[in-house]
């Protein structure tokens, strides 16, 4: 299973990010192959989490399918979504007065 994203695009900013997300993944998929070894459940769901809130919702759900996968059925995964950043808006001159 992998978790390296696919971004076929010119522009910097975006090769930027798909090589940030790739180096991401790698970084969580194995330090989650090392926390399933361990036993160590809470420190994988700690890192599915950052995989939802500092990759991308892929990235996090195939993480999360890969700690299913490894532990089975028997263990029941609760992992904290992040909300969606979205830019804040200013308001209007004419909603300040």
């Amino acid at each position: 299973m992998s978790v390296t994203p696919t971004v076929t695009t010119g522009n910097l900013r975006d090769r930027g990010a798909a090589n940030f997300h790739a180096v991401l993944a790698r970084v969580l998929t194995t330090a989650l192959e090392d926390a399933l070894a361990a036993g160590d459940h809470a420190k994988a769901i700690s890192l599915i989490n950052r995989a939802f809130a500092e990759g991308t919702p892929q990235m996090g759900c195939e993480l999360l399918c890969r700690a299913s996968e490894a532990v089975g059925a028997a263990r029941t995964w609760t992992v904290q979504l992040a909300p969606l950043n979205r830019p804040r808006q200013r308001p209007d001159a004419g909603d300040l007065a």
